[in-house]
């Protein structure tokens, strides 16, 4: 005796049967004592919430306050570390110092002015290594050689009346220069002069002892005590 199928392997083989010859599914039945269940609408899945009703993603959250997070101390270490490279950065005094120097020689710097110029290259040099300072004392005798080359040049192609103004010009150049080669020597106790050593040239040897007599007489005049620096 054939064994009788339940109602769901019927509807199962049913359905495989109407698959088989292309017809449509049965719609199915309810068993006894049950509710035939409503089919979910097309596109959409049964107890499923609306797209727009969706819960966020766990962590989306705390993932976003994470990463603003980052940005803050990337930028704050982006700030620091300029604020660090400009007020952290050590002043050019040696190119400063040397900017002076070259008003004082040139006669730019005067008076109140000059004074305050010197102080400022005293200042600097209080600052400054070692290497600094001999790098601003060539620097300064560089300068000054160069001024009183020129100074020379002039003074003896000038007519005789223009002679003493430009002898006063190398007299107050010559103490500005010991003025600053005193302020660049920190260990200095009062401001002793060098002599200078004059060229080697004999033509130009001639003009520098020229140069340098016009000097100090023009000194006696001005009852000004004339410092002999190299």
């Amino acid at each position: 005796m054939a064994r009788q199928l339940s109602p769901e392997a019927q509807a199962r083989l049913a359905a495989a049967r109407a698959v088989a010859q292309g017809k449509p599914l049965p719609t199915p039945t309810a068993a006894p004592g049950q509710k035939a269940q409503t089919a979910p609408r097309q596109g959409s899945a049964a107890g499923a919430r609306p797209a727009a009703e969706a819960s966020p993603t766990p962590g989306s959250k705390g993932s976003g306050i994470v990463i603003v997070a980052l940005l803050g101390v990337i930028g704050m270490g982006t700030i620091a570390g300029g604020a660090w490279m400009t007020l952290g950065r050590r002043p050019d005094l040696v190119g400063s110092t040397a900017t002076i120097q070259k008003g004082l020689l040139s006669g730019e710097m005067r008076g109140a002015e000059g004074k305050k110029a010197v102080a400022e290259v005293i200042r600097n040099a209080d600052q400054m290594t070692k290497d600094e300072l001999e790098a601003a004392r060539k620097a300064l005798d560089e300068e000054w050689k160069r001024c009183r080359d020129e100074a020379i040049d002039a003074f003896v192609a000038a007519p005789e009346s223009d002679r003493p103004r430009l002898a006063d010009e190398g007299i107050d150049r010559t103490i500005a220069y010991r003025k600053l080669r005193f302020g660049l020597s920190p260990q200095a106790q009062e401001e002793k002069g060098r002599r200078q050593k004059p060229p080697k040239d004999a033509d130009r040897r001639k003009l520098f002892d020229r140069y340098a007599e016009a000097l100090e007489a023009q000194s006696k005049k001005r009852g000004v005590d004339l410092p002999e620096w190299q």
